[in-house]
């Protein structure tokens, strides 16, 4: 019960908690990421489960993989959590960010955002409308 609290509190702050310096990008935060990590795949689909009741959250299955990932939905698009698990637990998270109207002032946020969370490893890569980010412990 206290994972499913956590997970939903992340959900809140994916969602309300906006960037001070872009008011129109909210992203997820290093405790969030730490809380992520510190999970294993039972805890992360059940509470998955449970988020997918909320309107603005969706559980998707991806191929070839046993998790579930979470597609929160904001005004402008939508962020896509998918944690990679192996036996220890989760072993890298991607996160994908979905913009209708993405531009280099969004990507150059994010990635300083990201790049800015020295006690993780991250590849960030932008396909169109999307930033793509793969984060790891260092």
């Amino acid at each position: 019960m206290k994972k499913s609290v956590q997970i939903l509190f992340i959900y809140f702050l994916v969602n309300f908690n906006v960037v001070s310096a872009s008011p129109k990008i909210n992203l997820i935060n290093l405790n969030d990421i730490n809380l992520i990590f510190s999970t294993n795949l039972q805890k992360w689909n059940q509470n998955t489960i449970f988020l997918d009741k909320k309107e603005s959250l969706e559980k998707i299955q991806l191929e070839n993989t046993e998790s579930y990932s979470l597609k929160t939905k904001f005004k402008n698009g939508y962020v896509l959590i998918t944690p990679i698990f192996n036996d220890m637990g989760v072993e890298s998270i991607t996160l994908i960010y979905n913009f209708k109207d993405m531009d280099k002032s969004k990507l150059d946020f994010i990635s300083y955002h990201f790049n800015s969370l020295n006690e993780l490893c991250n590849k960030i890569d932008n396909n169109r409308n999307e930033v793509i980010i793969d984060i790891k412990k260092c």
